[in-house]
């Protein structure tokens, strides 16, 4: 059940959302969003190019961030902002696990609103998105 916005405290941390990348899911983002970049979808040339092979795309960590801010408000109308800084390249086989912090809430124009800190990192504590901030209207 969503939380009410009388119910959220300062400080509350929003439930967190795991997943283990594989190569398929950025091939499927690939497809999704027409970005075909050989960083995401051809190992050999990631590692030709240093990057040790492919890479997930930045913006679907951030699509998983939004799911996980979504879902804890069950709505995803309510999400009115979010901005990351990408940090760090997520690979397949890696864990990343997303998560947000209440900062503030407050009421403006009659509007409910809440802000977070919000971020995502990998399983070896590598933050992969960073000085995220989001926010929602309930």
């Amino acid at each position: 059940m969503a939380p009410s916005f009388e119910e959220i405290k300062i400080g509350d941390e929003i439930p967190r959302y795991s997943v283990q990348l594989n190569q398929m899911m950025l091939w499927i983002y690939a497809g999704a969003s027409g970005d075909f970049n050989l960083i995401h979808v051809d190992k050999e040339f990631g590692e030709k190019v240093g990057l040790g092979g492919t890479i997930a795309h930045g913006l679907s960590n951030m699509a998983r961030l939004s799911k996980t801010i979504t879902d804890w408000v069950e709505d995803p109308g309510a999400l009115k902002y979010l901005a990351v800084r990408f940090a760090a390249p997520a690979r397949p086989g890696d864990t990343i696990t997303f998560w947000g912090r209440v900062t503030d809430k407050k009421e403006e124009d009659g509007k409910k609103i809440v802000v977070l800190d919000v971020g995502a990192e990998n399983q070896d504590g590598v933050q992969i998105l960073t000085r995220g901030s989001a926010r929602v209207e309930l």
